[in-house]
């Protein structure tokens, strides 16, 4: 699939100016606008120039929202067109979203999955969200000195139909993660898995949040191909479904991405509980992440 199918991805949002052009001559007949007209003076090439920025905008559609609307309302001619062409301008924005919508549904090749990890556990997470579109694996890497000393490790290759560049993709989908909170979805599989392993506590997956420490921090990793710098996160795992009420740290969740051209983009998720010995040796779970970098996309 790859490039291609992101790119008839975007041309399904690329198409929504046109089909609104279309429906607005449809109920206009011969009273129709021109194409440049139709939503005010050349604002339908704005508006596609805008679309195709999501190819070049650091977090793509959360940063071009705020801004194409202070255009659109900061000129006393601005705000007299969005009463003049406020239909046709609610028709197009419906339209926009919808095939942003579908976009985030076109389907994702495998990802990455480094030979030394063997077959993986679960090709599939069935608390994965259906939109937007992503394939999953799961492996459960134990020490063979001792088998306590386990991590249960998620390589994601997911849509990211907010923006189809690279620049800052990976902190992008992150941050929109933790606003609504996706990622809890996500680790609930990962959270069933350390709760079969763990005997000291039990931990409901409804029941558990993550807590970011701090901010992403930059470091380098060491994969055969060269040293790559990328952000990291960490988070504290914790269960509250106990007595304690700011929740019992159960483990550690490191997260790291590579970002892709076409809104595509590839996660690392490693979960370690709370008694792993590499949780102050190796808290960047170094050679993880870097077997992870080696495997082909």
């Amino acid at each position: 699939m790859g490039l291609g199918v992101s790119i008839a991805g975007f041309c399904l949002i690329l198409l929504s100016i046109p089909l609104s052009y279309a429906i607005h001559r449809w109920r206009n007949g011969e009273e129709a606008e021109p194409f440049e007209q139709f939503l005010g003076s050349k604002t339908s090439f704005f508006i596609l120039a805008g679309i195709t920025a999501l190819w070049i905008i650091p977090y793509g559609l959360f940063a071009l929202i705020p801004i194409i609307f202070l255009l659109s309302v900061s000129s006393p001619a601005g705000r007299l067109d969005w009463k003049e062409y406020r239909n046709e301008r609610l028709v197009a924005i419906f339209i926009v979203f919808l095939m942003l919508g579908l976009s985030g549904l076109m389907p994702c090749d495998e990802p990455r999955s480094p030979e030394e990890w063997g077959e993986p556990f679960a090709r599939e997470n069935p608390y994965a969200p259906a939109w937007p579109a992503s394939e999953q694996f799961t492996w459960i890497l134990v020490d063979d000195l001792d088998a306590s000393n386990f991590e249960v490790v998620q390589s994601l290759r997911i849509r990211t139909p907010h923006q189809f560049g690279t620049f800052s993709q990976v902190e992008s989908s992150i941050a929109i993660s933790s606003l609504f909170g996706l990622e809890n979805e996500r680790m609930r599989q990962a959270i069933d898995i350390v709760d079969e392993r763990v005997s000291f506590i039990r931990i409901d997956s409804d029941e558990f949040k993550l807590e970011q420490r701090g901010d992403a921090q930059e470091h380098t990793f060491r994969p055969s191909s060269g040293d790559v710098k990328m952000n990291v996160w960490v988070y504290d795992c914790l269960a509250t479904s106990g007595t304690n009420s700011d929740g019992t740290k159960i483990g550690e969740v490191v997260i790291a991405g590579v970002p892709s051209w076409g809104g595509v983009l590839d996660l690392v998720v490693i979960v370690r509980p709370v008694f792993h010995d590499g949780l102050s040796s190796d808290p960047f779970a170094e050679a993880l992440v870097s077997n992870w970098l080696d495997s082909e996309v």
